[in-house]
């Protein structure tokens, strides 16, 4: 079959739909999800194992993309997708709930590095920094149809249907990169770091434990969790010891020490915590503090993932104009300014406003996120861009995951004396504010209580994205003005298998 590049694209596009689908689909979803398996306390660790999964798989994948290859990388992806989401609509608690979650963030850890690194390869950076739109539309498309499926499914269907969106999808993208993308890749003996995997996953699993509720009480042990703190410091720092001695590591330190890469590692850190903090929180804000409905919640929710791509089209444009720097501090300033807002949303907000603020912060991601990925992809060569790519993603899901763990335990402390003074001895549910039907049998005293109670414990939880937000900011004053980046193969090699890059050479980023 005759390779077309517009096809490339389209199982490219198709391996950053179906997370933004996931996220749109599924986000909106949840709240209802959660409420119908009564499984409110355990609401953070629904996001957060997701996460965890996505964190400890992301390094791996990128490296394994470049030892062996992206295509066979992707599929194994794409297999676990499909399989997590037909689990999915199985489950009978929210504890296999978060099983099947971890299922879907291994899948994600692996697609999504595996498509991005695709993406560095087979198209030039001039070009690839124009075609951002086409990539962002994803998000843009997930963030319309997303939440209409979702709320015409649970309002005519049943809310399990919402898992099995995204399964021929997967299919379909498996079946468009394997007959439109032929990669070369040197066959030789590979040594993979099994124990800096170990170390790893060890310290992350730990540092997000230390943070994060440990039973359906919503509680929070601190004594282990200082036990555990420590843990994840002694394991991530023999990670580190580890790295710098083996053959191959999993995250090359060398890597990190240059500035362009270590920055943008810290603002995707920040950018996660703020992104996962907002789409995990401002949807029980909504639909549980302010009573709105699903179709409600999935409308504010897109508006951050159409905001996300409108800022990635126009920023992939002026990248080459105004510099990756700018770029990245007016994408960092506008997450930084929706903050405010954030922080100003109580029960009598206008579900207006808190679509507006996700806008704001939809757009700053955009702008961010694109001169992060497309500087830090042509400042290495081939042999290190997947492991490169898949560490933004890495830092930013380390962010996610330890920012909805220390949300979510801040939420669980502020309701848990809520609900056991409100409804105690009326056998009520901590879920029912997020069922819409338990919601409606409530007493209104009781109804107006709790709904209280959840915004100013969600409002609380926003000065950790507002402290994140800011810290970002702080950090990407220090990006390079100046880059040392790959210019790029020829034009003709967009419909070819990848070539070895040119040599780095040194192109001004600000005017």
């Amino acid at each position: 079959m005759r390779r077309s590049f517009p096809l490339l694209l389209a199982a490219l596009w198709l391996g950053n739909v179906l997370p933004a689908l996931d996220a749109t689909l599924v986000g909106t979803a949840l709240p209802t999800v959660i409420g119908s398996l009564d499984g409110l306390p355990l609401y953070a660790w629904v996001f957060a194992a997701n996460l965890l999964a996505l964190t400890i798989t992301i390094p791996i994948a990128g490296k394994l993309a470049d030892l062996f290859g992206r295509k066979p990388v992707y599929y194994v992806g794409m297999t676990l997708f499909t399989i997590g989401a037909i689990l999915s609509a199985f489950v009978q608690n929210v504890e296999q709930l978060i099983i099947c979650r971890v299922i879907i963030g291994i899948a994600t850890g692996t697609v999504v590095p595996a498509s991005q690194t695709i993406m560095g390869d087979a198209i030039p950076m001039e070009r690839r920094a124009k075609l951002q739109w086409v990539f962002a539309s994803a998000w843009l498309v997930a963030s319309v149809l997303g939440p209409t499926l979702s709320s015409v499914i649970m309002s005519y269907l049943h809310w399990r249907l919402v898992f099995l969106v995204t399964v021929p999808l997967g299919l379909v993208a498996a079946f468009l990169l394997t007959t439109q993308y032929e990669e070369h890749v040197e066959r030789k003996s590979h040594r993979i770091d099994y124990s800096g995997v170990a170390l790893l996953g060890g310290g992350v699993l730990a540092l997000l434990f230390a943070f994060s509720p440990t039973n359906r009480s919503g509680g929070i042990n601190f004594a282990s969790s200082g036990g555990l703190l420590a843990l994840a410091a002694v394991l991530l720092a023999a990670f580190l010891w580890n790295e710098r001695r083996a053959a191959e590591p999993v995250l090359p330190p060398k890597l990190f020490m240059a500035p362009v890469l270590g920055i943008a590692a810290l603002g995707s850190l920040a950018s996660g915590m703020v992104q996962s903090g907002a789409s995990s929180f401002v949807t029980i804000f909504v639909q549980g503090g302010q009573g709105g409905t699903p179709a409600e919640v999935g409308w504010v929710l897109g508006c951050m993932t159409i905001g996300w791509p409108i800022g990635a089209g126009v920023g992939g444009r002026m990248l080459m104009r105004v510099g990756f720097r700018r770029s990245i501090i007016a994408g960092l300033s506008l997450v930084a300014l929706a903050q405010i807002g954030f922080l100003m949303l109580n029960r009598d907000s206008s579900t207006f406003f808190a679509a507006a603020c996700m806008t704001v912060l939809g757009l700053g991601f955009g702008f961010s996120s694109v001169g992060f990925m497309i500087s830090v992809q042509n400042s290495v060569g081939w042999q290190d861009r997947g492991v490169a790519t898949a560490s933004l993603q890495f830092f930013r899901s380390i962010g996610g995951s330890v920012g909805v763990a220390i949300m979510g335990t801040i939420v669980g402390m502020r309701m848990q004396p809520v609900f056991e003074r409100t409804t105690a001895g009326t056998g009520i549910s901590t879920s029912a504010l997020l069922d819409p039907v338990a919601r409606n049998a409530l007493d209104p005293g009781v109804l107006a209580t709790l709904q209280r109670g959840m915004t100013e414990a969600v409002h609380d939880a926003f000065f950790v994205q507002a402290f994140a937000a800011v810290a970002g900011l702080i950090a990407v004053l220090w990006f390079p003005r100046v880059l040392m980046l790959n210019r790029g193969e020829a034009e003709e090699a967009i419909e070819t298998s990848l070539e070895t890059p040119a040599v780095p050479t040194p192109v001004t980023a600000e005017r």
